[in-house]
């Protein structure tokens, strides 16, 4: 019975420790998702990454933060060490898998949702369905789902020619990411993101998106849009700005 009773102490022990480990891995809906959670403080920090990428594309900006607030970064099923859902790459199911990691791991709201690219679909349709949760906004040259409205047809097929050649011998998440790219915009196309949240925009210049980008603000007096010079992944160009954007929301909560 004691050694019974010491092996049901040590795997409980183990358990714990699993658990308290900065970065692990999340069982969500039969998907082991890779997480990183560490740092202490208000409102939680989370980082949502482009499409395709893992939480590494964001550097050395989660540790500055972490050093002031509680940060949290995941790879979405499928993407960097995440195993792959059987759920389709939907917007929808993506938040929510997002939303089942959180309870689960009890990182409470509210958040500044902090996203790359196509990671901006995401934030946005959370904050547009749970408005309450978002502290602040923090949009890295967000994908500009209005442009590919305004493309002709061999525009709109070589764009997809393109992005087909590039995700070829990728991952499978992350191939599946980029097939329902296009038509992921439809979640967050015809709706505007609440004036309760402030939220900032940087646009990089490396493409033309600034107007696109414009025409998703919102009209809280908080609010911001940036243009700076810098390519698409302008927060691995100038991390110092996204880090300084990220803290001025932090010392207003």
């Amino acid at each position: 019975m004691k050694k019974i009773f010491i092996l049901i102490l040590t795997v409980s022990f183990l358990i714990c420790c699993e658990k308290n480990k900065p970065e692990r891995f999340v069982e969500i809906k039969g998907a082991r998702l890779h997480i990183k959670e560490f740092g202490e403080g208000k409102p939680t920090v989370l980082f949502e990454n482009g499409m395709g990428s893992s939480m590494d594309t964001w550097k050395s900006i989660p540790d500055s933060i972490s050093r002031v607030s509680r940060v949290f970064l995941y790879d979405r099923a499928g993407t960097g060490k995440s195993e792959l859902a059987s759920s389709e790459r939907t917007i929808p199911n993506m938040v929510h898998e997002l939303i089942s990691l959180l309870k689960k791991e009890n990182i409470s709201p509210p958040y500044i949702y902090v996203a790359h690219s196509m990671g901006s679909y995401l934030a946005r349709y959370y904050a547009l369905h749970y408005p309450n949760e978002i502290a602040a906004l923090v949009l890295v040259d967000p994908s500009p789902d209005r442009l590919y409205d305004v493309y002709s047809k061999q525009e709109y097929d070589e764009f997809k020619e393109i992005g087909n050649k590039s995700f070829a011998n990728s991952l499978e998440g992350e191939r599946l990411e980029w097939e329902n790219y296009l038509d992921n915009r439809k979640y967050v196309q015809e709706a505007s993101i609440s004036d309760d949240i402030p939220m900032v925009i940087i646009s990089a210049t490396q493409w033309d998106f600034y107007d696109y980008h414009s025409e998703i603000m919102n009209k809280n007096k908080d609010s911001r849009h940036f243009k700076i010079e810098g390519g698409h992944d302008i927060h691995q160009e100038k991390p110092e700005r996204i880090i300084e954007i990220i803290k001025g929301f932090l010392t207003q909560n």
